[in-house]
């Protein structure tokens, strides 16, 4: 066999490099396996409970695979007044704001008549999962009560015949959101409830309320730029 001298003067075997091909083996492999990935995503419907594992997790999995997630590649949709919508829940972004898939359209949700603790907040993490438990990967109903100036539909979400958006705000997940809600006597009520048994964010001593969180947050980036 051929011999070259190494660059410190070595002998070292002569023969074509096989950098190349292992390089071209991992590049099909790979290949393979995002073929494989996609084929598993794609059918998250037959997978129970993985399939809410897998969207709960989504960061994790690899950008390209996304498109396959329920609701990847599909467009967004515009809700109207009064409108009723019926789908699947692929994201929950907080306590409660959701991507519903309906139609195959993306419809972006903002629950109507509660409020709920921004993710920098106290429980704020918290009230996400929660919502996460409740609906991530289900069916559920929602009744549009009006659009935001965010192009959101705002709305009441069931499950079930249960009543999602009280539900947050019985547990402690989220505020009553009196302002843009008035007169919800159910809502009042939950939350009264909520506070005297100090159950989610009323454990706190003084939990602050998260409109006036974002107002101060607000605040702090303007006085930052000057």
């Amino acid at each position: 066999m051929a011999k070259r001298k190494s660059g410190r003067g070595g002998i070292q075997a002569g023969g074509p490099p096989r950098t190349g091909f292992f390089r071209r083996m991992s590049k099909y492999l790979g290949r393979i396996l995002l073929i494989l990935l996609g084929g598993l995503i794609f059918n998250l419907d037959r997978l129970g409970d993985f399939s809410t594992t897998l969207l709960r997790h989504r960061e994790l999995v690899p950008y390209r695979l996304r498109v396959f997630l329920p609701g990847g590649s599909a467009p967004a949709g515009q809700a109207q007044k009064n409108e009723v919508l019926q789908g699947r829940v692929t994201e929950v972004y907080d306590g409660d704001t959701i991507t519903l898939l309906a139609g195959e359209k993306n419809y972006r949700i903002r629950f109507y008549g509660i409020d709920a603790p921004e993710a920098k907040q106290q429980d704020g993490i918290a009230s996400r999962d929660a919502l996460r438990e409740k609906i991530l990967g289900q069916d559920v109903t929602v009744t549009v009560k009006n659009v935001d100036r965010y192009g959101r539909a705002v709305g009441k979400v069931s499950r079930e015949g249960r009543d999602i958006n009280l539900e947050m705000v019985r547990e402690g997940h989220a505020w009553y959101y009196a302002n843009y809600a008035k007169g919800e006597r159910d809502l009042e009520d939950a939350q009264r409830i909520a506070r005297e048994n100090r159950l989610g964010l009323w454990h706190a001593e003084a939990p602050v309320p998260p409109w006036q969180y974002r107002v101060a947050e607000k605040n702090t980036e303007k006085g930052g730029k000057k």
